[in-house]
């Protein structure tokens, strides 16, 4: 029996509609999300642009090595137009995504945003979120320069964790996975992993191109007869996950409860 094939690929968006600043955002998530997720010294609220994005662009200028293993940007002051673009398609245009604003509660908010309760000091993500399955995965991290090695990242990422992994009697998803993925090569970002009691399940290897500038690569195709793009470098992913059966929110919160 005959058949076709009537696939067409999407066209390549290059503009969106954006949402009204006035308006509310429709943030167009899978799960139920708080109003913030709050430790002593970090909270998580969701990312607005119109509240938020000029004040991450203005702490990632100048520090394009923030995106060195990210698969997207760089972004800064100059790419605003690119930012929004990637907001709407990347997370607000997935249900299975919700990007958080990171704030210090212990710097002073900025002028221009005196209510926030602290200074923006980066962003973090649920990703690959699929209630069906009892998963997710924690990601996109951008920590702003002034907060590197600090009491910060441990704490949006205990928060987050706590948050999925806890039953909904406790205040949680009661979710059972926690992912993360890591390009092979950035060992901090492993060890980061590890350290909030992520276990190592292995590398993925090829799981992704990296086109243009985007991301750091893992390896090469081009002593591959015929590779389609033998330009394109790709990358080897490391898979590290925290699920419930090893989960122990107390350890989480003494790691967030550290000095620095």
């Amino acid at each position: 029996m005959a058949y076709v094939n009537l696939h067409r690929p999407p066209p390549e968006v290059t503009a969106v509609q954006l949402p009204q600043d006035d308006e509310p955002l429709d943030l167009n998530f899978c799960l139920p999300i708080p109003e913030e997720l709050s430790s002593e010294r970090v909270k998580l609220v969701p990312f607005i642009p119109a509240l938020h994005r000029s004040q991450l662009l203005d702490g990632v200028t100048g520090n394009p090595s923030l995106y060195d293993y990210l698969p997207y940007g760089p972004f800064d002051n100059s790419t605003v137009d690119a930012f929004n673009l990637w907001h709407e398609l990347r997370i607000r245009g997935d249900p299975a995504t919700v990007l958080f604003a990171i704030i210090d509660k212990t710097s002073p908010s900025p002028d221009s945003h005196p209510l926030q309760g602290g200074a923006l000091a980066g962003v973090i993500a649920y990703l690959q979120t699929f209630p069906q399955s009892l998963s997710t995965e924690i990601g996109h991290i951008c920590i702003l320069p002034k907060w590197q090695r600090t009491f910060l990242n441990t704490n949006a990422v205990g928060l987050l964790l706590i948050h999925a992994l806890e039953v909904p009697e406790n205040g949680g998803w009661g979710l059972r996975r926690v992912q993360w993925q890591a390009n092979a090569e950035n060992a901090p970002s492993r060890r980061a992993a590890e350290r909030m009691g992520f276990k190592m399940e292995g590398i993925i290897r090829w799981q992704r191109l990296l086109p243009g500038a985007n991301g750091r690569p893992s390896a090469s195709a081009k002593d591959r007869k015929g590779d389609p793009q033998p330009d394109v470098p790709g990358r080897h992913t490391a898979m590290l996950a925290l699920c419930w059966d090893h989960y122990d929110r107390a350890a989480v919160e003494a790691l967030m409860n550290r000095k620095k």
